[in-house]
């Protein structure tokens, strides 16, 4: 055999070496880069299905003189550290608290379930808590990895004051979500997630003003 011959001969086993790793690294690494294969335990065919996403808490602030202002998760979206807003003592009317979520899956979902209590409390003065509940079926599914609110419910100054009173406090608004989904393999993925905001306020005889707040995003586990 030529030069030529055994320096093709070469390249060919090259190529094929190569080849060969790269196949080695992508099965080794296969669960790692976010892609589940759950089996039926008894080596059977593997399908990729799979849920994830963010749950946040987001607040509305509606003042006095007829301004609005809200912070949510989609303006931390690439950090999971709070975000403080300063509101610097302005006087409030009107709170709104929102829950958000971010979803994201791998497979065909056929339904989908939202569920959690949210609630806003003082130290143990609990102002309002409600149980969240939203369906979805296959037809009508939230967009992927967009921020989308689930649940929101609303309290007037005149209520805050009326329940504690004078003084200073800090709202604190906690959601927690658990999300199922059912794919179209007959398997079902159940993620939860804890997420929340505080809204440091004062309450004096001219009435509500808010401090500050922060919210936070968490991973759905």
């Amino acid at each position: 055999m030529g030069s030529k011959g055994k320096m093709s001969l070469a390249l060919v086993l090259l190529a094929l070496i190569i080849m060969a790793g790269i196949f080695y690294w992508v099965y080794t690494s296969w669960p790692e880069i976010g892609i589940q294969t759950p089996g039926n335990g008894n080596g059977g065919t593997s399908t990729t299905t799979g849920t994830g996403g963010k749950l946040g808490v987001g607040v509305t602030i509606e003042f006095a003189d007829g301004t609005a202002q809200t912070v949510d998760p989609s303006q931390i979206q690439y950090t999971l550290f709070p975000l403080t807003v300063y509101f610097e003592g302005r006087q409030v009317s009107k709170i709104t608290w929102h829950c958000y979520v971010q979803l994201d899956w791998i497979g065909d979902i056929t339904s989908l379930e939202l569920r959690g209590p949210m609630e806003v409390k003082s130290d143990t003065v609990t102002l309002r808590r409600e149980g969240m509940l939203k369906t979805y079926s296959s037809s009508d599914l939230p967009a992927k990895n967009a921020w989308f609110e689930m649940w929101k419910f609303s309290l007037d100054a005149a209520e805050i004051e009326y329940s504690l009173g004078d003084g200073d406090f800090t709202l604190t608004c906690t959601a927690n979500v658990t999300a199922t989904a059912m794919f179209s393999t007959g398997q079902t993925s159940i993620k939860t997630a804890s997420a929340k905001g505080n809204l440091p306020i004062t309450i004096e005889a001219a009435g509500l003003t808010a401090l500050l707040c922060d919210v936070q995003v968490q991973i759905f586990n």
